[in-house]
């Protein structure tokens, strides 16, 4: 049986199980829907009463599967698409507690009409998803997406919960033409994130021009990754993506972290005018030298060690990214022992470039610019910067690094 409480008031909430008591800090106003099993949980999170909700698992396995017992398929291929303004909870303060179980969905589970998606998908109001276990599946976009639709603006909250083995833990993205415009405010908090192609994804992906996103991370630990994180504007044109970092680790990735303000991976779509912004308080970017693969659903990286910034970035075809700006400022954060003689090329700390073009034909645009400010312990990071790959004549894509006065 769902049981179905109305919580009168923000605050602490205490939820009873017959098997644990569950003290729950989490802002829930309205309807908490509790849930002990699998088909609990699907009848709650496809049940479109639910909008509103929140969902509070009780402790225990939630095996995901396509079909259900009488073998008729499920809704959403078996992923849990949540409802408008629904969150899911698991057990406060224990974030092994809760375990989502996604390695038996096939392919068709994660296919949409844009490409693939993830476990979890969020994206419809106000979403949450806390103190949950995602035992991904490397066929998945990611533990967590962002990809539905229903509202031009989005906010989301996924806090204390570890996410491994899907294609990224957690996916913040505006995707195509039909998110467009869309802003999402994100938060991530005290995650782990591991063994995919990318950790923790922030962008506006294939026509979303003009999305805004803005994130806020705070604890997270992203390891064993192609890519611990990477912030982009890839194909997409005058989109804004700003990220503020706090005692987040990168760790142990092949890349630490891929900054970029405009990105085309392809010979057809362009990147231009968009905006990026990363600050970072006393997050680490140490000892990212992996050599191992454990997710190859993703495109293939060539580039290794701790931190990269691009300020157009145009791998397929020249003269397709141009008028991005890029800004990292850094406070106390440690960039360093990003290099590894079992890798080719090696890898450094940190690379910046203001343009970069993998078609010898031409430059990859004009007008890009990257600036770095790094800040207290921050200052003694070397930055190796380049303005363009090949020269830009005109002198119009640059990189510069400033560096505070004072004290170390």
């Amino acid at each position: 049986m769902i049981h179905k409480c109305h919580l009168l008031k923000r605050g602490i909430a205490v939820l009873v199980f017959a098997a644990a008591t569950i003290t729950s800090t989490t802002a829930i106003a309205g309807t908490a829907v509790y849930v002990a099993d699998v088909e609990q949980l699907y009848a709650a999170v496809n049940d479109p009463v639910n909008a509103g909700a929140t969902v509070v698992l009780a402790p225990g396995i939630y095996s995901l599967s396509s079909k259900d017992p009488a073998n008729i398929a499920r809704p959403n291929g078996g992923r849990l698409d949540l409802q408008q303004d629904m969150s899911l909870y698991g057990v406060a303060g224990d974030r092994a507690a809760v375990v989502i179980d996604a390695a038996a969905l096939p392919q068709s589970s994660f296919t949409v009409p844009f490409g693939r998606t993830g476990v979890i998908r969020t994206g419809r109001g106000s979403n949450g998803v806390e103190w949950l276990t995602i035992a991904g599946n490397p066929l998945a976009a990611a533990a967590v997406e962002t990809d539905l639709v229903s509202t031009p603006e989005v906010h989301i909250r996924v806090a204390h919960v570890v996410g491994g083995n899907s294609a990224r833990g957690v996916d913040i993205r505006n995707v195509t033409a039909t998110m467009a415009g869309r802003r999402i405010d994100a938060e991530i908090v005290d995650g782990e994130f591991f063994r995919g192609v990318e950790g923790i994804r922030v962008i506006n992906f294939m026509g979303a021009d003009d999305g805004d996103i803005s994130v806020v991370m705070s604890g997270n630990r992203s390891y064993e990754n192609v890519l611990g994180c990477i912030f982009e504007n890839n194909r997409s044109s005058r989109a804004t993506i700003y990220v503020r970092s706090s005692g987040d680790r990168f760790e142990n990735n092949w890349l630490g972290c891929q900054i970029g303000g405009g990105l085309v991976t392809t010979t057809t779509g362009a990147a231009n005018s968009n905006s990026v912004v990363f600050e970072a308080h006393g997050t680490h970017f140490i000892n990212n030298t992996s050599t191992t693969i454990y997710n190859d659903t993703g495109p293939t990286f060539t580039d290794f060690g701790g931190l990269l910034v691009v300020g157009g970035d145009a791998l397929a075809r020249a003269n397709t990214t141009s008028h991005n700006t890029v800004t990292v400022r850094l406070w106390g954060c440690r960039v360093a022992e990003n290099s590894s003689p079992l890798r080719d090329p090696p890898g450094i700390d940190f690379a910046a470039f203001g343009a970069r073009s993998g078609d010898a034909s031409g430059i990859a645009g004009i007008d890009n610019h990257v600036t770095i400010e790094l800040h207290g312990v921050s200052k003694q990071v070397d930055v190796v910067a380049v303005d363009s790959v090949p020269v830009d004549l005109s002198g119009s894509n640059t990189v510069t690094v400033l560096r505070s006065p004072g004290a170390q």
